[in-house]
C-alpha cells in the first residue's frame, strides 16, 4: 500500500473559508457595479489598477496565507491553529454580510 501524503488539518474548515472569500468577490463585485465602493484601501487600489482579475488574485492569495498559516500553526499547536481559522473565517462573513445588507437596502 502507498503512503499517503499529510492531509490538511482542517479541510472542512478550509472549504468554508474559500467558500466565504469567493462570496466576498462576487459580492464586492456586484456592490462596486451598483455604485458602492471597496472599504479596505489596499483591495480598493488594486481594483483600481488590476480590476477584477486584480481582486480575485488579492483575495484568494490571502486565503492562501491564512491557511498556510494554520497549517504551520496547527502542526504545533492544533487548537490555536482551529482557533484561528474560526476567527478568519467570522471576519470573511462580516464583508459579505454587510455586502449583503447593502444590496438589500439599495434594491
Amino acid at each position: 500500500m502507498e503512503q499517503r501524503e499529510r492531509e490538511v488539518l482542517f479541510p472542512n474548515g478550509y472549504v468554508w473559508f474559500v467558500l466565504v472569500s469567493a462570496l466576498d468577490i462576487m459580492l464586492t463585485w456586484i456592490v462596486l457595479h451598483v455604485g458602492g465602493r471597496e472599504a479596505n484601501a489596499l483591495a480598493d487600489r488594486v481594483i483600481f489598477h488590476f480590476g477584477l482579475p486584480g481582486l480575485v488574485a488579492y483575495k484568494f492569495v490571502l486565503v492562501i496565507v491564512v491557511i498556510a498559516i494554520c497549517e504551520f500553526v496547527g502542526r504545533r499547536n492544533r487548537e490555536k491553529a482551529r482557533k484561528l481559522l474560526s476567527v478568519g473565517i467570522m471576519i470573511t462573513c462580516m464583508p459579505v454580510v454587510l455586502a449583503l445588507a447593502l444590496l438589500k437596502l439599495h434594491a
